[in-house]
């Protein structure tokens, strides 16, 4: 698949076959995350992938239950590690906040290009962050040693496509990317109108349908009550410094 295409067409899915993913599929979606450009070239990203039932189950319902892991085909695990630098280099004890954020901007990088790997063989998946929701119960579940901070989470399968609608969308073009320097782009009726483009969306589409705006939408996300406080203090007990 071309891959312009492949980058156009993308939708987060969570609806798949019962298939599993072939050794080929796999080969490919780990050359692309090897491949992923690593700041300094530090190379901190280290990915768990699992596809056993049992564990998929235990990390679905710690997280809450809203992953549908235990469904899922697989689920990715990226995860920053600064263990291999420790024995080649110099390192603080407590981490430096810069290298916390270069990593998490590699696994970031990582985890979209296992999933437009994916996408290009005809798979999909949807990026997932509910396991923040109990962070440590997850390091228990998949033995993550001290030291080693997931980030990111990315569910893969073989879409099924009585599930797949249309694309979720988007604010206009002109709002996300501006040329030479930055310009408020709110514009009332834009605004509106995408709104409202959004909200025919929820409205029409196949699983979760909603009579939401964006604006909506966002406000309820942001209202949301979660266990996320912790996770600075988790990070630290990696290893992280945030001061």
């Amino acid at each position: 698949m071309d891959c312009l295409e492949v980058l156009f067409n993308h939708q987060s899915l969570r609806s798949f076959e019962k298939r599993a993913l072939t050794e080929t599929e796999v080969n490919n979606i780990k050359r692309a995350v090897v491949q992923t450009s690593s700041a300094c070239f530090y190379q901190v990203v280290r990915t768990v992938r699992v596809t056993d039932r049992k564990l998929l189950q235990q990390i679905g319902e710690v997280s809450g239950g809203t992953m549908k892991l235990a469904k899922a085909p697989e689920f990715w695990l990226f995860c920053l590690d600064y263990s291999l630098l420790r024995r080649v280099g110099e390192l603080p004890d407590k981490i430096p906040f810069h290298l916390f954020f270069l990593g998490v901007n590699d696994c970031a990088l990582a985890c979209q290009n296992a999933l437009t790997a994916a996408e290009a063989q005809g798979l999909g998946g949807v990026v997932i962050g509910g396991f923040n929701n109990a962070i440590n119960a997850v390091c228990e579940i998949l033995k993550l040693p001290k030291g080693v901070a997931p980030c990111i989470g990315l569910v893969l399968g073989k879409p099924d496509e009585r599930w797949r609608g249309e694309q979720k969308p988007r604010l206009p073009v002109e709002w996300l990317i501006q040329e030479n320097g930055f310009t408020d782009p709110y514009n009332e009726e834009e605004f509106s109108s995408y709104n409202e483009r959004f909200r025919q969306y929820c409205l029409k589409r196949t699983s979760n349908q909603k009579d939401k705006t964006w604006a909506q939408a966002c406000a309820s996300s942001l209202a949301r009550k979660d266990h996320r406080d912790d996770l600075i203090a988790f990070y630290q007990q990696q290893g992280f410094e945030f001061v």
